[in-house]
């Protein structure tokens, strides 16, 4: 077990660096032009990173999204689209004020744009890693680190099966409802805290 916690730092150390440099360009064209081995070898090794990143620092989270999840499935999918809808809603308004300002071609623009990249593959790298676990948990044991390998290679499954946009659309489905469940309790918190400072 020890083994493979070691493995996946590494494997995320690798994997992150190629990632930082190919969101420094972002130009869509080059997920475009990509053929689907490529973009599902980038799917694997990113959600391999992101979702080892998050695992690494904190096992307990990917067990309360699972239970979360489990908890309301149904729901799981319209909320995790919500968490994706709001992650981009605060990225490019931050993005469209530095348009104002005239500051987006700079480096200061560009470190933006790249940590709302990162944001997008943190929060797809984190429902894939937990729909990995939930896969491992059917089977009779959470595992969450074998849930993660199983995500990165259902990640990768999609991009090399589908075309772009079926990828796109079925990765962001797979992982929305991987998320959705921890997104709903965070929406409903948030909720309970402002009626309580309302009353």
């Amino acid at each position: 077990m020890a083994s493979l916690s070691r493995l996946v730092a590494a494997l995320s150390v690798v994997a992150v660096l190629p990632s930082v440099a190919a969101a420094q360009s972002l130009d869509p064209s080059v997920v475009g032009d990509a053929s689907g081995p490529v973009r599902a070898v980038a799917s694997f090794a990113l959600v391999l990173a992101s979702g080892g990143v998050v695992l690494l620092r904190s096992e307990d989270r990917v067990h309360r999204a699972l239970d979360a999840l489990l908890a309301r499935p149904s729901r799981a999918v319209p909320y995790g689209l919500l968490a994706y809808v709001l992650v981009l809603a605060v990225g490019l308004y931050g993005l469209s004020q530095l348009i104002r300002v005239g500051v987006v071609s700079t480096v200061l623009g560009r470190a933006a744009a790249i940590l709302l990249v990162v944001a997008v593959v943190f929060v797809t790298g984190f429902g894939f890693l937990v729909v990995g676990t939930l896969l491992t948990d059917l089977q009779g044991r959470r595992r969450p680190r074998y849930g993660l390998l199983i995500g990165a290679a259902l990640s990768a499954a999609c991009w090399a099966v589908l075309p772009l946009l079926g990828g796109v659309v079925v990765s962001a489905v797979v992982a929305s409802f991987g998320i959705g469940g921890a997104t709903r309790r965070w929406f409903h918190a948030e909720r309970t805290v402002e009626r309580e400072r309302a009353n």
